[in-house]
């Protein structure tokens, strides 16, 4: 209601450029607080106001668009979680299998074997890592709706 007032209102640059009001009114602050004391919410109409609707429906669009952008979110963080599981798949995979033909040798692995050995298990810790850390993630997002729509 306070933008349908505003549009009655004279600007300070209009009001300086008013000699009339300025003659009556002395200063743009007496003008301003003169038009807000005349002016009641019951001399509105409906039809000046920039927005006439409803408001309930104002409230249903906001939450509206906030349950968009939670699902989108949530969209976002599963789809993220799936793109990381074959990536934790092939590493964990590539440590095993490493592992195995390292383990089937009888004699003792050399330092080159070794630290390949331990990259690749590194290599599987962390995408194993990442892939839970982002399903975690997005259980937590998509399974607390009323923690983000609040």
């Amino acid at each position: 209601m306070v933008d349908g007032i505003s549009t009655k209102i004279l600007t300070n640059a209009e009001f300086e450029n008013d000699n009339g009001l300025k003659s009556q009114y002395k200063s743009y602050e007496n003008y301003i607080a003169a038009q807000l004391r005349t002016t009641s919410i019951h001399n509105f109409d409906v039809s000046q106001l920039k927005s006439s609707r409803n408001p309930s429906d104002l409230i249903r669009e906001y939450f509206n668009r906030r349950h968009e952008a939670f699902n989108a979110k949530s969209e976002e963080l599963i789809a993220n979680y799936q793109a990381l599981a074959p990536i934790a798949s092939k590493a964990k995979s590539e440590y095993l299998t490493y592992k195995t033909k390292m383990d089937a040798q009888d004699k003792d692995l050399s330092l080159t074997q070794e630290s390949k050995l331990n990259k690749l298990k590194n290599a599987s810790s962390e995408a194993e890592f990442n892939y839970d850390a982002a399903l975690k993630t997005a259980l937590y997002h998509t399974h607390s709706a009323t923690q983000f729509l609040a």
